[in-house]
């Protein structure tokens, strides 16, 4: 590294956080800012973020987090729906797990803010055991997903779950998602990758019995493929596990087509499958991030001349479940507490979500007449 860089770095890895500062003023807010929603980065971040901007705007706060029309939990998943702690599900067909809440980097879009950065304890092995139990028991589970916080910042436990769920009958399909491949790619290691595709397990003759283990990768702007990152995904996919990225539609960062193109051609040419362009979801302090849907239909519109292999499903959340976005889609629009709303029909039927969750509908969804959930959805602004 350049001798500059190495002093520069030295001198402001302790105050970071007012890197996109502009004066004391915003000092001021942005401390106001970090006592509610701390920033948390590691070392590599720290070099990557002096040397480009697409890259700091997603982990640094800014003195526009401080207004905001979002919630703490835009997207409840399955919150409340087991008593096991760690254990959710929202869906018919997959359950989700949080072995490990915290994470070694803060992204300021974070849909789970109210979850990662409280400091909130991780599963004991009993829970793990416990959730495993109940998992057993669900008839319609077939997947499950591995999530957090990060699930490598403890990978002791983490393959701790995985031995037990590759070991269940009904579950065939196991995701883990993670952010580690960009703030800490030096934990996959030969050895952590070698375990990790000991859960791929194809049955020949019974190609039903076979067992599935992919990641979940978290790249947004080409920027953050550095060779350091791309070694470590070539390192599980050379192993014969899958990876699908999912970026997330960032205002200022890479909410025009010319960027995300250039993203998921990098993405595809070193064998990481193009998954998801998702929304950025209404969690407070991320308004100065969002962009409208429409911009994000404008850009999928581009995307779709392309060959179809570079093109993400885009979608956004509201609280009772994904919506899938085409080309062509077009949606109601209403002002609440002047606020604008999408107001979309889901695929899913609301006695299923209160079956599987426990719960009744979220705020501002309601049934149809014909039994599905209609929602509502906090747009952005451009």
């Amino acid at each position: 590294m350049d001798n500059a860089l190495v002093e520069l770095l030295n001198e402001t890895c302790v105050d970071m956080v007012h890197l996109l500062a502009n004066s004391e003023a915003e000092n001021i807010i942005i401390d106001g800012v970090v006592e509610e929603n701390p920033v948390k980065l590691t070392p590599y971040l720290k070099k990557l973020i002096l040397k480009y901007e697409s890259i700091a705007k997603q982990f640094l706060p800014t003195p526009q987090e401080a207004q905001t029309n979002g919630t703490a939990t835009p997207f409840e998943e399955g919150k409340k729906t087991s008593l096991v702690y760690g254990l959710e599900r929202v869906y018919r067909d997959r359950v989700l797990l949080t072995p490990h809440f915290d994470c070694p980097a803060y992204c300021r879009f974070c849909y789970k803010k109210s979850r990662v950065m409280r400091n909130r304890r991780s599963m004991t092995y009993d829970e793990i055991d416990q959730a495993l139990a109940e998992i057993r028991k669900m008839e319609d589970v077939r997947g499950a997903l591995i999530t957090g916080g990060d699930p490598f910042m403890d990978s002791s436990k983490l393959f701790y779950m995985l031995d037990r769920l590759i070991a269940l009958g009904n579950i065939h399909e196991i995701r883990i998602g993670t952010r580690m491949l960009l703030n800490s790619p030096h934990v996959f290691t030969d050895a952590i990758c070698d375990q990790l595709a000991d859960y791929i397990r194809p049955d020949f003759h019974n190609p039903s019995k076979s067992k599935y283990l992919a990641i979940n990768v978290h790249f947004n702007h080409p920027d953050e493929l550095q060779p350091e990152v791309l070694q470590a995904c070539h390192k599980l996919s050379s192993r014969g596990i899958t990876l699908r990225n999912q970026t997330v539609l960032l205002k200022g960062i890479n909410d025009d087509a010319q960027t995300m193109k250039r993203l998921f051609h990098l993405l595809l040419r070193n064998n990481i499958i193009v998954y998801y362009m998702n929304h950025c979801m209404p969690v407070a302090g991320s308004d100065h991030l969002r962009t409208t849907v429409q911009k994000g239909i404008d850009i999928y519109k581009e995307l779709c001349t392309e060959s179809s292999c570079s093109i993400p499903h885009y979608v956004f959340a509201p609280s009772g479940g994904k919506v899938h976005v085409g080309p062509d889609s077009n949606y109601r629009t209403s002002i609440v507490n002047g606020i604008k709303m999408l107001n979309v029909r889901l695929l899913y039927k609301a006695n299923e979500f209160r079956r599987i969750t426990r719960k009744d509908l979220p705020p501002l969804h309601i049934e149809t007449r014909d039994g599905f959930i209609n929602g509502n959805y906090i747009d952005g602004n451009d």
